[in-house]
């Protein structure tokens, strides 16, 4: 002991740090203040040790101090110097083979303790105020310490590490500091046992010398061994072996790879870089590390999204936990990095672990991590050239390939095929598949990418499939075997690929590029594959499903009318499984009457010439008559007339009349029937004109290019025209058009009742044009007559409302068709009793042309609609005709008044004067006095929205249909008087006669019968009927009180509401209907609406006390009962929350008062209730509720 001059050392530093070493507490922040972590120091003894070539490590922990030691070269005088001393440590800065000697870092040591001690062989020193060397004297031998070190092991043996070591170096870090008062005081060292528990097994990964390090609790007997070690036939394969008191009798095993480069930097002699790839026990696939550090020799703060580690002599701070930024030598170690793994490439394509499964989980992660976090600028350039030129893509059997060889599966199921026999023939020519498959491992979509273009992979696509499978080999196969599960398998591929899979209105469904690539060509795909042999048929051979644009084989057969061979029908288990995408995507149909009428009988009226193509031409009456029944049949079976219409539109197959005689057909939409729908005569609306050019006029032509139907040949032959115009032939010019458009706010509107708007009648302005023209030509005046008749058959479609807003929605203006707008009411079209044409503008109704327009009549508001005027001569004229109408006992009554007012007498022929004034007693005469109006009460809607409005307040506020349970069930949640009074009113008419629902007679006793148990006490829900009818609905409704109750509301519902009827009628039975009005029904509709939106509200307890209208008897019974047990209990202020009783008057109704159960959860005004308090006005909808009560 004692080659160290300790005391030179003391007095140099105490000269040079005379303020430091004088109050060294003042000075610990800039000692031991740059780390982040205090413990961190345990990194540094790691790094003196590394340098000092130690091989092993054991680091003992004491509650109050921390033992470390290690094999290596013992201390020198310059490591003395350089560990008490300031900016003097012994690393050589330009040289990276060494990390660190006890420079700044081991100052990291004064965080826990005032005096660290130093055992190194012969020489034993403790360090004072932090840079004064003091030589210990005594206490230290270096061989009995030596042999004195037992590490125990988790299998409950020990060894000595040291016994035969050359060298010990001992460096004691008591975890005791100077307080504020100058006293000692313990440190606690929790955060460095932490650290000691944190070390993994690849601590050591990036140190040359340390291949063993053992750590020990001393106090608890925790303790961990790490060992590395490099494989002595594979210096780049290392396993890192821990053991420990974790782990029992177990050892955690980790293996990795290790690159290392190592060059000399203008600022760095020996520089390093290192890439390690995790890899498994058997070394035979590589697993990506989760967000790595970036190590220099141990983890920094500096953290990564690559999923290997890497290591480089880096320029750090002096904490060693960050690199320094922004800095060139660490730029150029980056750069050597991204070239040693792109060249770490070439190694693990040797070794066969580069493969689908690395590339996605750890090429691709290592790309993301560059264009994230630009960790290794120009990794993904370097890789991708390096597998480039190296060609190290891997293929389905993971042999490798360069690019240029291989294909891309789209979709990637293809590539299973590659290596099926049956297959084999057809996919031979195109190559190898890179390896590609599952789109739910991650990356799927950064590969696919990466491969098409970077690597410019071509792709090899479904349609090239399709094309391709035109080369099966022509071959039987069974019904089993490995043929038959391989057409099985492709059968369910291209179930997964259907057109209607891809071709999705859903935007986040099947997006990505690779997606979008099968989508774009997957049409062209399916019309390729119906070409392609590679359907089964019952013979066992692959046909196509379609040869020359005609189907040429079928799911099955049922048509009455032709078998099918065996040879044209698909093999049964085949149909049935995959029925799905042979019906949809191969467009394979089963041969029925359908699908023969379509390809035998319809055949012959298309594209055959001038003839069609009958047996017998000339005697095809009777073909052609069974052509068309068996057509209508079919229509008649199926109910399917759009599809048939649809096949048979270009079709010559309608028989029309020649004025020379000869048997013409045309198409459907070019044939009408004489009498449209409306009752007008079709072959003069649809009668062609033509005038020639003369000097005075120009030429003059209206063709319809239409033929009338041959209706009598029809007749002849039992064919009823009415089915005969399902196949689309004209039976009306009028063209209803788009009666409602969906949008946002007014763009969201509804055509009400009849009307619409966007009508479209053919032919008419032509025809009115041609009337105004040629006003003297008998076809214009019977012209003139069909289009008024028409007209006036339509009329409740020329004029009308819109509803606007699907929220809040109200009623446009009264509007007109633009037909009737810029056509008829501008066109001089009517012939008035002068035989001259005029606009309906200068005409009443009653000025026509009687000669003309005889017979025609229409009601008041079709003419008025049409833009007629009205003159005195109407009213008159209606009065006349409404007298007219009247029965012979009311004309008389009218008679002997109107004698009465003029002051005349009417004498009946062969009577006294006033004989009929007094009838006889049997005569019936009419009494205005006693008359009564039987009609039954209209109650239109005149607001829908003050309709809704209201209803959601009576709905927020109603019960729900309660019993309470005596010797029977009696019905405790009615307000008899309130539902009586709704359903009387509903039903009473302007004449304040009450009318039966039912058998729409007046009658006195009302009777008011719930339509059916809703579960909810509502008015609405109520009918008025006299008592023998209440009599006979309650005997239909309580025979199946479930089923009753939802047909009702089916049939409610049905109702067209914005139909302009008088009545809304449901037909229970053969000798039962129901009569609403518009406004009952529109109530109950709504109602239906909320209880479909909100439930029924719900009974508050079990004994039949329910929230109601006013105060009743049952609540006031349950109030006083309440009351009278607990007094305390009586109502009281307090917070209105979900489930208590509330009483609340609604100010906006004459303070009519209510009770309930809140429930906020159910009800929106219950929900603005909560939270409130007696006294309480609550705003709600713009209305004002009083809270009066909570219990």
């Amino acid at each position: 002991m004692g080659k160290i001059d300790y005391n030179a050392i003391y007095a140099k530093n105490k000269h040079d740090w005379y303020g430091m070493t004088e109050e060294p507490q003042k000075y610990e922040a800039l000692l031991a203040g740059h780390y982040s972590d205090s413990n961190h120091f345990v990194y540094e003894l790691l790094q003196n040790a590394e340098d000092a070539e130690a091989g092993k490590v054991v680091i003992e922990y004491y509650s109050d101090k921390l033992v470390f030691y290690h094999n290596g070269r013992p201390f020198s005088e310059a490591d003395a110097i350089g560990v008490s001393s300031m900016l003097m440590g012994t690393k050589d800065r330009d040289d990276a083979s060494s990390i660190g000697r006890f420079g700044m870092g081991f100052k990291s040591v004064f965080k826990y303790t005032y005096q660290p001690e130093i055992y190194s062989d012969d020489e034993a020193f403790k360090i004072t105020k932090y840079l004064l060397p003091v030589e210990i004297i005594e206490g230290w031998n270096c061989q009995a310490e030596k042999e004195s070190i037992t590490c125990k092991l988790a299998s409950g043996g020990s060894f000595t590490p040291f016994s035969v070591s050359e060298h010990l170096t001992k460096i004691v870090i008591p975890f005791m500091k100077y307080g504020r008062k100058g006293q000692l005081e313990a440190v606690p060292g929790d955060d460095v046992l932490q650290k000691l528990n944190e070390l993994e097994g690849e601590i050591l990964l990036f140190l040359t010398h340390i291949q063993n390090l053992y750590w020990v609790n001393r106090d608890t007997g925790k303790h961990a061994m790490i060992t590395l070690k490099v494989e002595e036939t594979d210096a780049r394969l290392i396993t890192c072996r821990i053991v420990g008191t974790d782990y029992g009798n177990k050892e955690d095993i980790s293996r990795y790879l290790k690159y290392k480069k190592v060059f000399d930097h203008d600022e760095m002699k020996n520089a390093e870089v290192s890439v390690v790839y995790k890899v498994n026990a058997r070394a035979d696939n590589v697993n990506e590390v989760d967000q790595s550090n970036i190590w220099v020799y141990f983890p920094t703060r500096d953290n990564t999204d690559l999923p290997f580690l890497i290591h480089g002599s880096f320029e750090t701070a002096v904490s060693r936990e960050k690199l320094m930024t922004p800095s060139a030598f660490n730029s150029d170690l980056f750069d050597k990095l991204g070239d040693l793994i792109a060249d770490s490439m070439i190694d693990l394509a040797d070794r066969k672990l580069i493969t689908q499964g690395f590339l996605r989980r750890v090429v691709m992660s290592a790309f993301k991590d560059e264009s994230t976090n630009h960790t290794i600028p120009g990794l993904k350039e370097k890789v991708t050239k390096a597998i480039i030129e190296n060609g190290l893509i891997p293929d389905r059997k993971g042999e490798y390939h360069k690019p240029s060889e291989l294909r891309i599966p789209v979709p990637f199921r293809i590539g299973d095929f590659s290596e099926k026999p049956l297959f084999k023939t057809a996919l031979a020519y195109v190559g190898d598949f890179v390896a590609f498959n599952n789109e739910r491992e991650v990356n799927f979509t950064d590969y696919f990418m990466w491969l098409n273009q970077d690597l410019k992979i071509k792709i090899y696509g479904l349609q090239q499939l399709a094309i391709d499978m035109k080369r099966l080999p022509d071959e039987h196969m069974g019904k089993s075997g490995a043929n038959s599960d391989a057409l099985k398998d492709f059968y369910d591929f291209l179930s997964d690929n259907r057109v209607d899979v891809y071709k999705t209105s859903i935007s986040w469904t099947r997006s990505g590029p690779y997606e979008q690539t099968i989508r774009n060509g997957i049409d062209k795909a399916w019309k390729e594959f119906r070409k392609a042999p590679i359907i089964l048929n019952r013979l066992g051979k692959l046909v196509p499903a379609y040869v020359d644009g005609q189907l040429s084989i079928y799911l099955g057969s049922s048509s009455e009318y032709k078998s099918v061979m065996q040879s044209a029908l698909v093999q049964t288990d085949i149909a049935t499984q995959f029925k799905n995408v042979l019906m949809n995507e191969f467009q394979i149909h089963e041969f029925n009457n359908f699908q023969y009428i379509k390809e035998k009988v319809i055949k012959k009226y298309v594209e055959v010439g001038e003839l069609l193509a009958f047996e017998n031409p000339n005697d095809f009456k009777a073909e052609y008559v069974e052509d068309i029944k068996q057509i209508l049949d079919l229509i008649e079976d199926t109910g399917n007339v759009t599809e048939i219409a649809e096949m048979l539109k270009d079709a010559n197959i309608i028989k029309v009349t020649d004025p020379n005689g000869e048997d013409l057909f045309s198409i459907p939409g070019k044939t009408y029937l004489k009498t449209s729908d409306e009752g007008i005569d079709l072959s003069i609306y649809y009668q062609g004109v033509y005038k020639e050019e003369t000097e005075e006029e120009n030429e003059f032509c209206i063709d319809f290019e239409y033929d009338l139907v041959d209706e009598a040949f029809y007749e002849e032959h039992d064919i009823p025209l009415s089915k005969l115009k399902k196949l689309g032939i004209i039976s009306s010019p009028v063209t209803e058009g788009c009666r409602r458009e969906d949008g946002v706010g007014d763009g969201h509107w509804v055509a009400i009742g009849e009307y619409c708007p966007n009508i479209d009648i053919e032919g008419l302005e032509d025809n009115l044009y041609y009337i105004e023209e040629y006003p003297e030509e008998g076809l214009a005046q019977e012209k003139s007559v069909e289009a008024l008749k028409l007209l006036l058959a339509i009329y409740k479609k020329l004029e009308g409302k819109r509803r606007y807003r699907k929220n809040n929605p109200y009623e446009g203006a009264l509007e007109a068709a633009g037909v009737i707008t810029y056509s008829v009411r501008r066109t001089n079209w009517l012939y008035n009793k002068n035989n001259e044409v005029c606009r309906p503008s200068e005409l009443s109704r009653y000025d026509l042309n009687p000669a003309i327009y005889k017979g025609i009549s229409g009601e008041k508001v079709a003419y008025k609609i049409i833009g007629f005027t009205e003159k005195e001569a109407d009213n008159t004229a209606d009065t006349f005709q409404q007298v007219g109408n009247l029965d012979k006992k009311y004309k008389m009554v009218l008679l002997k008044r109107l004698a009465r007012e003029l002051g005349r007498e009417v004498v009946m022929p062969g009577a006294v004067a006033d004989s009929w004034d007094e009838p006889e007693e049997s005569e019936e005469v009419f009494d205005a006095n006693s008359w009564q109006d039987t009609e039954f009460p209209k109650n239109r809607v005149k607001n829908l929205e003050n309709l809704v409005r209201h209803v959601q307040e009576q709905f927020y506020c109603a019960d729900p249909t309660t019993y309470k349970k005596v010797w029977r069930q009696i019905r405790t949640s009615r307000s008899p008087k309130t539902v009586r009074a709704y359903a009387m009113g509903m039903y009473t008419n302007d004449s304040d006669i009450r009318i039966c629902q039912i058998c729409k007679e007046p009658f006195a006793n009302a009777e008011v019968s719930e339509i059916a148990n809703y579960g909810i006490e509502m008015p609405q829900l109520n009918i008025c009927t006299c008592r023998n009818c209440a009599a006979k609905y309650k005997a239909v409704r309580d025979v199946n009180k479930d089923t009753f109750k939802q047909q009702m509301r089916t049939a409610i519902l049905s109702l067209d509401v914005d139909a302009d009827e008088n009545e809304y009628i449901i037909e229970i039975n053969s000798e039962l209907a129901l009569h609403f009005t518009q406004t009952h029904i529109a109530e109950i509709q709504e109602i239906f609406r909320l209880l479909s939106e909100y439930g029924t509200p719900q009974e508050m307890d079990e004994d039949g006390e329910v929230s109601g209208q006013l105060l009743q008897p049952v609540r006031s019974s349950f109030v006083e009962q309440v009351q009278k047990d607990e007094p305390s209990a009586a109502l009281y202020e307090d917070v209105a929350r979900a489930g208590c009783f509330i009483t609340y008057k609604k100010r906006f109704a004459g303070g009519e008062v209510y009770d309930n159960t809140l429930q906020p959860d159910k009800f929106p005004l219950h929900k603005a209730f909560v939270g409130h308090k007696i006294g309480d006005i609550v705003i709600f909808q713009n209305r004002e509720y009083e809270i009066t009560g909570i219990l």
